[in-house]
């Protein structure tokens, strides 16, 4: 029997720390949600259904994560809206290429392993740990990028953040800081450009898993852990919004490092060593 009640108090905690991040540091909650969900399901056995794909935990944990993301980023975006830090002009520029990524992603996510899906979790977060720890963004001459490089970016980010499961903040930021926006339009921006990525992975992750005999779920959408992370997401990514907006940049890519450097290193692990 599925240990529902553990699994939405576990995940009541889960929601917590991805409302403030993604309120605070525009990443969308997913780098904290994917191996959370990934350390849960396999912790409690929940898809343990010989019936069902091998890959079937990773799916359900980027697929729920996917979810959740489009009410933490939705509910810190429209405070980013309301107070005016979203830059319309960026979003027109990064956001499009993000969402093809995102869409192929979940449509071709089910033909992976799942060790080579848990791997492209944990180097997507070790490298964006790296470069973030060692503050190595790289130097540009000029504000404005050359067309071609935010839908190269993007297209490719989107990719590898639809199937680890992650919002685009990892690769938005980043790129955003490289080229010399504020911190607050870089979150602000990456907030909603999560969103957007968020709900079509979201749409595509329900449409590949449309037919699963497994309670309670949408497809590879699972509404145990999906209600509580987005109940308890909702509240705190205000609070991650107002945190964010006091942060100076050199702090900020300090605590988004650590905290991925962490995450990654939880997931080798686990590879490794099962």
């Amino acid at each position: 029997m599925v240990p529902y009640l553990t699994i939405f108090v576990i995940c009541l905690l889960l929601g917590a720390s991805a409302g403030l991040l993604a309120g605070m540091l525009g990443v969308g909650g997913g780098v904290i949600v994917v191996p959370g969900l990934i350390f849960i399901f396999e912790w409690l056995d929940v898809f343990n259904d010989p019936l069902l794909p091998s890959n079937s935990l990773i799916l359900f944990a980027v697929g729920t994560s996917m979810a959740s993301i489009i009410f933490t980023t939705g509910t810190a975006a429209v405070v980013h809206y309301r107070r005016r830090t979203i830059d319309w002009n960026l979003v027109q520029i990064w956001v499009p290429g993000l969402v093809l990524g995102a869409i192929v992603a979940s449509l071709v996510a089910q033909y992976i392993s799942v060790q080579y899906l848990k791997s492209i979790v944990a180097f997507v977060i070790f490298t964006l740990a790296t470069v973030m720890l060692l503050n190595r963004l790289p130097k540009v001459k000029s504000a404005t990028p050359k067309k071609w490089i935010p839908y190269a970016l993007t297209s490719s980010g989107g990719l590898v953040c639809g199937l680890s499961g992650l919002g685009g903040g990892p690769v938005m930021v980043p790129s955003l800081l490289t080229y010399k926006t504020p911190v607050a339009q870089a979150t602000a921006t990456a907030s909603f450009g999560a969103f957007c990525l968020s709900t079509f992975a979201t749409t595509g992750y329900m449409f590949t898993g449309f037919g699963l005999n497994v309670e309670h779920s949408l497809g590879f959408v699972y509404l145990p852990a999906l209600i509580p992370i987005v109940l308890m997401s909702t509240v705190f990514a205000p609070l991650g919004v107002r945190l964010g907006r006091k942060l100076s940049k050199l702090l900020f890519v300090r605590i988004f490092g650590v905290l991925m450097m962490i995450v990654s290193l939880r997931l080798f692990y686990t590879i490794l060593f099962g």
